[in-house]
């Protein structure tokens, strides 16, 4: 059953040209088993100045048709039927070099995982300059300049530096970017975003997709949104198409879709944020006094620079505790120095000052040999559940690594570890053989959990682990690592983007901007009533699935403006002063000391110190 809208979506695009026309599009695979039908009889048209959502779950046939449209299907899959009409032309019926033309230049498109789609061999900037020379007559100092001004357009600081670098020495968030940037570079008239903003902290999602939506409007281009993030779609799509099982079951203008969603599927789909609400309404923590597990004082790493005498300062003086049974929350932008706290936390990096205490023994002075006996109390599960795990061995391999490291178990102990292992965070042992190439994405995070678990620690570092993960699977990690730190009297630091993971899972919460904490309190005193005008940004820009109060219909909403500094060259008195609304020239010429602010809760602002600010803790 297709639902559709009537005239109000009709008078919706009245007066706008299509921009693409889909078909009865369908794509097949023949494989041994018999032939699967991943996209059938998918009909769909964007118009100018519009911009669709594309939404459903992992599976139902998102990205396979987000590339059908371009004519492009992963071997050995092959398009059945249809047809795809963009600019007077079938695209289905042009030759590939007719194709080549048009994708990158006309149809621009962002996927989802930058890793997988970014040459480990080419610095970020030439990759760039290629996509735009190739539809481009352009010299290569041209499009050297070209990829700079791209990366300074997405909020990468320091755009000049990082134009040079590699894609690993980016972190997810930036290369994200990057891919942006390169899908942007031709200014597109249709733009496929798939995922487009899907490991990006929310500043940096909310000034792109602010910057596409007023794209589309003014230039008369057209987006395909597929996302997952029910925010996204509300404050930014005009229509939501719901594609379940390979085939659109719904189509409706945004507001319909949210107040009354018609499928049966659509309705399962806002029932879990509803629900998933709801349980963040009613989550209780303890907000008491607990016995100090982890103590940080006076963390500081700075990364040399190669053939200069400067550095990049990653994390500045950061001190702050990890309870027992605690779970901390760290936010802030990308390259903000959250990843790099939770590995120095870990002597996985070797910080450059400062004192980590764990259980009262200082582990930041012991030798890096010595640090071996404290690794099985101490572990990180990281962002990309699949860069994490050698894809050579299966997950009983993975499992029983740790275990034969810093366990005397016997073989037959270690298969029943493992099985123990697997049925606590709710996987079957049937799995053991299986290689990371067979499983899913919340699978494999969950693998990555219980290989972290294996040794009974008492520490986890959680480094982005719902990242990559779709909307179902989040809530149910997030319910399982709750429910782990029960069982386990687990403490956790919680590195994240998505606020609304943070609030639901975190006691509190430290904010982090340009390697400082610029304020740390409960989660409850952070959401509620931030301090620090970082703070009030970064929550400001959290998008709620509210079509009724959609963030572009807010135009004089309170923004940071400007370029994030380089953390080569800092300013000299507050980090934020240059962009931040509130800033005085005391602001500019003094540096910000984190303030006591009492009540357990601390902000870098002196205005807020002083009760100089404006509806400070509004």
């Amino acid at each position: 059953m297709l639902v559709k809208a009537g005239t109000a979506k009709e008078a919706r695009v009245e007066g706008r040209s299509p921009v693409i026309e889909a078909r009865n599009l369908a794509v097949r695979y023949v494989t041994a088993t018999g032939v699967v039908t991943p996209v059938r009889d998918l009909t769909l048209t964007v118009h100018e100045r519009e911009v669709v959502g594309l939404v459903g779950d992992a599976g139902s046939g998102k990205s396979t048709a987000a590339l059908a449209l371009m004519g492009v299907v992963r071997p050995p899959g092959q398009i059945a039927s249809g047809s795809v009409m963009f600019g007077g032309r079938d695209l289905l019926g042009l030759d590939e070099d007719a194709l080549r033309a048009i994708r990158g230049n006309e149809i621009g498109i962002i996927v989802q995982n930058p890793r997988s789609s970014l040459n480990p061999m080419l610095r970020i900037g030439r990759q760039i300059a290629n996509v735009y020379g190739a539809h481009n007559q352009a010299t290569s100092r041209e499009g050297w300049d070209k990829a700079v001004d791209m990366l300074r357009m997405v909020g990468i600081n320091d755009p000049e530096r990082r134009v040079g670098a590699y894609a690993h020495e980016l972190s997810g968030g930036m290369a994200q970017r990057a891919l942006i940037a390169m899908a942007l570079s031709s200014s597109p008239r249709l733009l496929i975003a798939d995922e487009p903003t899907s490991g990006l902290d929310v500043t940096i999602q909310a000034q792109f997709l602010d910057e596409m939506w007023q794209t589309v409007q003014a230039t008369g281009s057209a987006i395909l949104l597929i996302s997952q993030d029910l925010g996204v779609i509300a404050n930014y799509c005009d229509r939501v198409v719901v594609l379940h099982d390979g085939a659109i079951v719904e189509d409706r203008p945004v507001g319909e879709f949210f107040a009354d969603p018609q499928h049966p599927y659509s309705r399962s789909i806002l029932a879990l944020q509803k629900a998933a609400s709801e349980a963040d309404a009613v989550a209780k923590r303890s907000d008491g006094e607990r016995e100090k597990l982890i103590e940080i004082r006076d963390l500081a790493k700075n990364f040399p620079i190669r053939g200069s005498k400067k550095v990049v300062q990653a994390v500045e003086n950061l001190s702050m505790t990890i309870g027992r049974g605690e779970t901390v929350g760290l936010v802030g932008e990308s390259g903000s120095g959250k990843t790099t706290v939770g590995r120095c936390l870990l002597r996985l990096e070797e910080p450059t000052a400062g004192q980590i205490e764990y259980g009262g023994t200082d582990i930041s002075a012991i030798a890096r040999s010595g640090m071996k006996r404290f690794r099985s109390k101490l572990q990180i599960v990281f962002q990309d559940p699949y860069d994490s795990l050698n894809p050579r061995w299966s997950v009983g391999q993975v499992l029983r690594e740790p275990l034969n490291l810093h366990t005397s178990l016997s073989t037959a102990e270690k298969t029943a570890r493992i099985g123990e292992l697997l049925e606590l965070v709710g996987l079957s042992p049937d799995i053991v053989s299986a290689k990371p190439r067979d499983l899913g994405a919340s699978t494999l995070q969950r693998v990555n959990i219980a290989r972290a678990i294996a040794t009974d620690p008492e520490f986890i570092v959680l480094d982005e682990p719902t990242s990559v993960l779709a909307p179902a699977a989040i809530d149910g990690l997030v319910t399982l690592l709750r429910a782990l730190q029960a069982e386990l009297g687990l403490s956790y630091l919680f590195i994240s983007h998505d606020l609304t993971t943070v609030k639901y899972l975190c006691d509190r919460v430290a904010v982090m901007y340009l390697g400082q904490v610029v304020e740390t309190g409960t989660v409850d005193q952070v959401f509620n009533a931030p301090l620090h005008p970082y703070s009030r940004s970064l929550l400001d820009s959290h998008l709620f699935p509210d079509p009724t109060d959609r963030r572009v219909d807010r135009p004089d909403r309170e923004q940071l403006e400007g370029e994030i500094p380089s953390p080569v060259d800092l300013p000299k008195g507050c980090y934020l002063a240059g962009r931040c609304p509130h800033a005085l020239e005391r602001c500019r010429a003094e540096p910000q000391m984190l303030h006591d602010m009492g009540d357990q809760r601390t902000a870098r602002c002196w205005r807020v110190a002083e009760g100089d600010l404006e509806e400070a803790g509004r």
